[in-house]
């Protein structure tokens, strides 16, 4: 459901603008999208710390932001905003002007009406287009006293970017299932007839006397919790998602339904994980488009209860095993368009782990400033709807 706010003045949209973007915005640019009165979300760009910054930097971040805006289905207006830790000081000037002239030069060349361009920085705020702005700026305060409704925050499994910690007991008793299991399943390798086969998929549950299918499994889970789960459940889970396929499976079930889990789980019992060719199901290649954001929005309701579970899942795991819930906590982040949130998990992983296939292909994404196509369009549980005025604009 989204959340509509009547944003009349600068002040009111500086006051939402955390809710938007799920935390208050250091050194960044913030660009608030508008499709007429409404606000289709917001873009943050980070920059480095200070806002003297290169013009050709600035460049490189106004391109980035109004890129993505130009993706977004009928979005024709924006509000950039800077922030800084730099300060107004005793001068009238706000400070990143290279980084507002830079937005402003690029947003009037692709046709964009600029509501207002504002800076928000250490010691005040103001704006650019003001010429009426006094020395020092305007004060914090009218920011903080703004009478707006704040925007709901998002939940805390979609914003935290860190693993929670869990009692010495709780960690030992999964720690020590997980041994158990990966000595069973490596048991089983030894004795397979055809190793070189097997490894391409292995069908866990038959190691642990699992009779249920992974699809199964993983619907279990994500319904339960890590809470709801045995120790000896959850080291399944975390062994299970150790094998590149599986993880794929899970993701794709968490984010899409399981119907797709289960049409993916068929598809590869019958013609393995193998590099994508022409020959292969449809599902296949649906699924490889999927993994870079070419498809249909993922349910936002799904991608947190799989990221509450990943977090849980993760906090009981060793280092070697955190590898894929990490990795996977970074793709639904980034599935959400949250690219930083995104880097941190990542940043968890030491370079070796970095190979893993998911997170690799999440890192490129990252590096490439590459975001879902769906992160473009509205659907419940995204933050739309910041509305201005018919007769003033937003800010």
């Amino acid at each position: 459901m989204n959340h509509i706010v009547q944003a009349n003045a600068a002040e009111d949209l500086l006051a939402l603008i955390p809710g938007l973007v799920g935390s208050t915005p250091r050194s960044s640019l913030v660009v608030v999208l508008f499709a007429g009165r409404h606000s289709r979300g917001a873009l943050q760009v980070h920059l480095p710390a200070g806002t003297d910054v290169e013009r050709q930097v600035a460049d490189a971040a106004a391109e980035r932001a109004l890129g993505f805006a130009c993706r977004a289905p009928g979005v024709d207006a924006i509000v950039p905003v800077v922030y800084t830790d730099d300060a107004f000081g005793a001068g009238a000037e706000p400070p990143g002007r290279t980084i507002a002239d830079a937005v402003l030069e690029l947003a009037s060349a692709q046709g964009f009406t600029v509501k207002d361009a504002l800076c928000s920085a250490a010691d005040g705020w103001g704006s650019y287009l003001d010429p009426g702005l006094p020395a020092g700026g305007r004060p914090p305060a009218i920011v903080a006293s703004a009478a707006v409704p704040p925007v709901p925050p998002l939940p805390w499994e979609l914003v935290t970017t860190e693993v929670p910690s869990v009692d010495v007991a709780t960690f030992a008793a999964v720690d020590l299932e997980y041994r158990v299991l990966c000595a069973r399943l490596a048991s089983m390798l030894e004795k397979a007839a055809d190793r070189a086969r097997m490894t391409w998929r292995i069908d866990v549950g038959d190691a642990v006397e699992r009779l249920d299918g992974l699809p199964a499994v993983f619907e279990d889970a994500l319904a339960r919790g890590v809470e709801g789960m045995t120790a000896r459940e959850v080291a399944f889970l975390l062994l299970s998602l150790s094998r590149p396929w599986a993880s794929d499976l899970a993701l794709m079930q968490w984010a899409f339904g399981r119907e797709l889990g289960e049409e993916l789980d068929d598809a590869e019992r019958a013609y393995g994980h193998l590099p994508v060719g022409t020959d292969d199901p449809e599902v296949f290649h649906r699924v490889a488009h999927l993994l870079v954001g070419d498809g249909p929005h993922p349910d936002v309701q799904r991608i947190r209860a799989a990221s509450s579970l990943l977090l849980g899942v993760a906090a009981r795991a060793s280092e070697s095993a955190r590898v894929a819930p990490l990795a996977m906590l970074a793709w639904l982040s980034w599935a959400l368009g949250q690219s930083t949130r995104a880097t941190t998990f990542l940043a968890e992983l030491v370079d070796e782990e970095l190979d893993h296939p998911l997170a690799a292909t999440v890192g490129s994404l990252i590096r490439q400033g590459h975001l879902p196509a769906w992160a473009f369009c509205s659907t419940p549980g995204t933050r739309d709807g910041v509305a201005a005025p018919s007769d003033q604009p937003a800010a």
